[in-house]
C-alpha cells in the first residue's frame, strides 16, 4: 500500500511506502527521505521528521482514531515555508484509494 503526497503549487509529487505500524497503526516512509506520515496519540495523523517532529496535518485538523490517513488536502511547515498537498492513495484494495478513506 502506497501514498503519495501532490504539491498544488506545482505538482511536486513524494511518494510513501507503507513501512510497519507505529501506535498501532500503519506507517509510511517517504522513498527519497527518512520522513514519515504516521499516527500520533496527541495530534492524529500527521507527517514527522526522523527525529519526530510534527511537520504536516489534513487541513481538517487533528483526525483522531481513523486507522489510515485522511486524504484530501493537507498543509505542511517547515523552515518557514508553508506548502498545501492532496494526499492520494496509489494502490490497495479500493481503487484508486488505496484502502484510505476521504473525509
Amino acid at each position: 500500500m502506497s501514498i503519495e503526497f501532490v504539491r498544488r503549487v506545482d505538482g511536486l509529487t513524494y511518494r510513501y511506502r507503507r513501512d510497519g505500524e507505529f501506535n498501532g497503526r500503519p506507517m509510511f516512509k517517504r522513498l527519497d527521505l527518512d520522513l514519515w506520515c504516521r499516527w500520533l496519540p496527541e495530534r492524529g495523523w500527521c507527517t514527522v521528521t526522523v527525529d519526530g517532529t510534527a511537520n504536516g496535518w489534513p487541513l481538517s485538523g487533528r483526525t483522531g482514531e481513523g486507522a489510515f490517513p485522511t486524504l484530501g488536502p493537507w498543509r505542511s511547515w517547515k523552515a518557514g515555508k508553508s506548502y498545501l498537498y492532496d494526499l492520494r492513495g496509489t494502490d490497495g484494495p479500493a481503487a484508486g484509494t488505496g484502502g484510505l478513506t476521504a473525509r
